[in-house]
């Protein structure tokens, strides 16, 4: 019976020290003003990593635009960008770009490190982050999700 006790007890430490949060990683918001995630607590957060030479990310925009602008949702909606990562433009020549959209409820965090996608082991855009109320990553998945899809995690 302690052997099994001490190999449950091993499995749950391993598992609680395996999880990964994201609240204490700084970043840049599109003003160069520096943004941490925890300032999301208490709220579960929907995180699209994207890229701008990404044709399903941008095709994604409108429709996150509207989620972002909704009042009847119970979670955060934020999007990341990772300048100088996996092909992305550099952080000026972004945010230049960037600024010619549209799109006026998206927030945009700037990555300029690459945590999020290093931590979160982001591999390919569009990729969907789900972390808890914590900061604790509860899931991620590659591809493009409808509005709809990102509302059926939070329910």
């Amino acid at each position: 019976m302690k052997k099994y006790f001490s190999i449950l007890l091993l499995f749950i430490s391993v598992t609680a020290v395996a999880q990964t949060n994201l609240f204490n990683i700084s970043l840049r918001d599109l003003n160069n003003q520096p943004v941490l995630l925890n300032k999301y607590k208490d709220k579960p957060v929907y995180i699209k990593a994207w890229a701008s030479w990404c044709p399903l990310c941008l095709a994604g925009l409108a429709d996150l635009d509207k989620l972002s602008k909704a009042q009847d949702k119970n979670f955060e909606v934020i999007t990341v960008v990772s300048p100088n990562n996996l092909g992305e433009k550099n952080t000026e020549k972004f945010i230049q770009w960037y600024n010619g959209l549209d799109y006026k409820n998206i927030i945009v965090l700037l990555d300029e490190q690459g945590e999020i996608i290093k931590r979160a082991k982001i591999r390919g855009y569009p990729s969907s982050i789900i972390l808890d109320s914590k900061g604790n990553v509860i899931h991620t998945q590659p591809g493009h999700f409808t509005n709809e899809q990102i509302r059926a995690f939070f329910k």
